[in-house]
């Protein structure tokens, strides 16, 4: 991004560009007071930034996360920052800064003017998809800001010899490749693409000088994949059919037969691309930038590689469904800046706004119905993160309750939608196991047999339960309760 450029225009557009998706996004901020946005945020980010401050990380634990937004994070709580509100800060802020870098990049790279840089940059943060990936997914918000500012150096010069620019452009593969393994995968797509596409037209210097240029972001690439499989010997990038029966995690994403997987990522591909598809098609006749349409053919394979094949799950899944919403909305913008007629922008626009505001303020309980499709993959509402709004004092009411009972000899045992809240409420981390989706009876067994007297857990009211747990088996007697939530001991009398 050439800040200096775009300031001798004129700050208007850029400053929309990075104002109004921030602002949007602290909507959701503001009225989930005090409590964290999303669900990796409050299950996964707070728990592996408490564990890094209070006893370090092993090298490759650190790297297996592509851990760049982690390290940020870290670095905020050693200032003295509270992780809470470093992640109620940081994500509007991030959003910020992914809309000036499309700005930027429209403006740039595809040299469209203001006006339409500004509404691509729009269109692409404040969609609902873009606003689901912004309500947890934070580290590919973060690697995204940096993949826009890599298409832009797409478009310049490669065959000049100047090590300040190929050093840049480098370091910024390199910030992409450390801040998420999924963008990362787009950014090494569309490289390779475009080096074919250079080869073919016997550009060997720009071949060259773009090969050199990636191999520390490649060499930092593969030691994450190392990492991962280092930490984790099952570590898979692709696996076979994922069934229900499985148990665990996949007990709420696996599915009870391969047609079932099939229809679901086809479905899901048109829940998410619908509102900007009929434009987006319209708009691929008259402008089909490369680096782009190589986005949209990788997440589109990606999303539904299950279907050519049981054994060709991709990694990631409906991630890569959600990643498309960024390069159609530039496809869609193009056929708007053609098409004549009002009343079809109007509708255009009126249908997103409505989609986005009702995802942004409307509470879980009473949703537009639209989001109620997919609830494993899309939030119903923004106004949750493992528990929706209405839920999260009592959450807090009961893990007091439970930190003044537990005793010497008591364990809390948490499902992960309930791990980064024990870790912010209870004052002893040594007493909290988080078993994540398995089964909780097994894993209350297991404490029992290591020693532990009591064991209790912390679940909604039998009926009311989310992630796929409407009650908890019979050996859970609840002990405490306020509003929907409830604290269980295991085995009481």
């Amino acid at each position: 991004m050439n800040l200096a450029r775009l300031s001798s225009e004129g700050l208007g557009f850029p400053s929309l560009a990075f104002l109004v998706p921030l602002l949007v996004r602290v909507v959701p901020e503001l009225l989930m007071s005090p409590f964290v946005v999303g669900f990796d945020t409050i299950s996964y980010y707070v728990p592996v930034v408490v564990k890094w401050v209070g006893g370090g990380v092993d090298f490759f634990q650190a790297m297996a996360h592509a851990p760049l937004f982690y390290v940020l994070l870290v670095a905020l709580a050693f200032a003295g920052v509270p992780v809470t509100v470093s992640l109620k800060v940081v994500p509007p802020v991030l959003l910020g800064f992914l809309g000036l870098a499309v700005f930027a990049y429209a403006r740039r790279s595809l040299v469209w003017p203001g006006w339409k840089s500004l509404s691509v940059a729009l269109l692409a943060t404040l969609n609902f998809v873009s606003l689901r990936v912004s309500w947890d997914m934070l580290r590919s918000v973060l690697s995204l800001i940096f993949l826009f500012v890599f298409l832009s150096f797409l478009h310049k010069d490669w065959t000049r010899n100047s090590f300040s620019f190929f050093a840049l452009a480098s370091s910024i593969m390199v910030l992409v490749v450390l801040s998420h393994q999924l963008v990362s995968v787009v950014m090494f797509a569309v490289l390779s693409v475009v080096a074919l596409r250079k080869l073919l037209r016997h550009d060997s210097v720009v071949v060259r000088n773009l090969v050199l240029c990636a191999v520390p972001a490649i060499a930092f690439f593969g030691l994450i994949l190392y990492s991962s499989f280092a930490v984790s010997p099952s570590f898979s990038p692709i696996s076979g059919f994922p069934n229900v029966e499985s148990g665990g995690w996949f007990s709420l994403f696996g599915f009870g037969s391969y047609s079932g997987m099939a229809v679901d990522a086809g479905a899901f591909v048109l829940f998410c691309c619908l509102p900007l598809l009929p434009f987006a098609v319209v708009g691929f006749k008259t402008f089909r930038k490369l680096e782009l349409v190589v986005w949209i053919v990788w997440c589109l394979g990606a999303a539904l590689s299950s279907i050519v094949s049981p054994y060709a799950f991709v990694i990631g899944g409906y991630r890569w469904t959600l990643l498309l919403a960024f390069p159609l909305s530039f496809f869609a913008v193009e056929a708007l800046s053609r098409i004549g007629h009002r009343l079809w922008k109007g509708f255009f626009c009126a249908l997103l706004i409505l989609l986005s505001f009702s995802f942004v303020v409307l509470p879980a309980e009473s949703a537009f119905p639209f989001f109620n499709a997919f609830p494993n993959y899309v939030p119903s509402s923004m106004l949750q993160n493992s528990v929706p709004l209405r839920d999260c004092d009592d959450v807090v009411k009961v893990l007091s309750w439970c930190d003044r009972s537990l005793g010497s000899d008591g364990v809390l045992l948490v499902h992960d939608a309930f791990h980064g809240w024990a870790l912010l409420y209870l004052n002893s981390s040594s007493r909290i196991t988080c078993y994540g989706y398995d089964n909780p009876e097994n894993a209350a067994l297991g404490l029992v047999r290591e020693g532990s007297k009591r064991v209790f857990l912390v679940w909604w009211v039998s009926g009311e339960g989310w992630h796929g747990v409407e009650s908890l088996p019979s050996s859970f007697v609840e002990v405490y309760r306020s509003g929907r939530m409830a604290l269980y001991e295991f085995g009481a009398a």
